[in-house]
């Protein structure tokens, strides 16, 4: 299985070939190891974009099963605006939903984590500044965002989440050691929107409907009123096409919260 460990391995057995081959006295030009630098630094780099790859570290990102049902999913939230109105139309259709929320958004926003957790709805964490640079923050750093923004959901709804997507949907080691003893799961999705790209109602739903299979954990935002809008006609469409709507923890088997 290609992952970091098993590339890391490989990549220190050819460098210290490389050198048993210069002390050897064989012609080793230094093409060579910018050349094998430059393979494992972009491929480690690159794997970090694809959550699901399992490289840098296991994240969970669909149910294995022939059953058609799926989970919902929210990033980036509470948005003291839009995600209310979500909250509106999600009660009015019955369905559940996990809301991977913003550390800094909840402060202040503390009645709709509540109204989340009343309602029947799972809360996750999504960092707490959600900035450009988390991925290269240390793993000190990291760790005190994700325990910071535990703390909050806690505060607000007496439970301690363990169910975390890392910003961007984007992993490496720094985040593998963060998460290290913690016990949250690493949670991506086998199904996107793009609704932050595109705002497009009919390619939003589209995207969705296109590739639909069971087990998917759906991503879109509460941050994007088009998504907002839709939210009633992505239900019904996921309905007829015979699926049912379940909570992420009962899809994937796994606590959303500490006991």
């Amino acid at each position: 299985m290609l992952t970091f460990r098993n590339t890391t391995i490989v990549f220190f057995i050819l460098l210290f070939t490389l050198n048993i081959l210069g002390m050897l006295w064989f012609p080793v030009h230094y093409y060579y190891y910018i050349i094998l630098v430059s393979l494992y630094m972009t491929l480690s780099v690159s794997m970090s974009f694809f959550i699901c790859s399992g490289y840098h570290m296991k994240a969970l990102c669909n149910a294995v099963t022939e059953e058609k049902v799926v989970s919902i999913t929210f990033d980036d939230g509470p948005d003291p605006e839009l995600t209310p109105k979500l909250l509106d139309q999600l009660k009015t259709l019955g369905i559940p939903a996990t809301f991977f929320c913003i550390g800094h958004k909840m402060k202040g926003n503390e009645d709709i984590l509540k109204r989340m957790h009343l309602e029947g709805h799972l809360t996750g964490i999504h960092s707490y500044s959600h900035s450009n640079w988390f991925d290269l923050f240390s793993p000190i750093r990291m760790r005190r965002e994700l325990e910071k923004s535990a703390q909050t959901v806690f505060e607000a709804t007496g439970r301690k989440p363990l169910l975390f997507r890392p910003p961007y949907g984007v992993i490496n080691p720094m985040l593998k050691r963060a998460l290290h003893g913690t016990g949250f799961y690493v949670i991506g999705f086998s199904n996107r929107a793009w609704d932050t790209s595109s705002r497009k109602k009919e390619i939003i739903l589209a995207r969705i409907m296109n590739n639909l299979n069971p087990g998917d954990i759906i991503l879109l935002h509460d941050t994007v009123p088009e998504t907002i809008d839709i939210i009633k006609n992505i239900a019904e469409q996921i309905k007829q096409a015979g699926f049912r709507i379940i909570p992420l923890d009962q899809l994937l088997n796994i606590p959303a919260y500490e006991a």
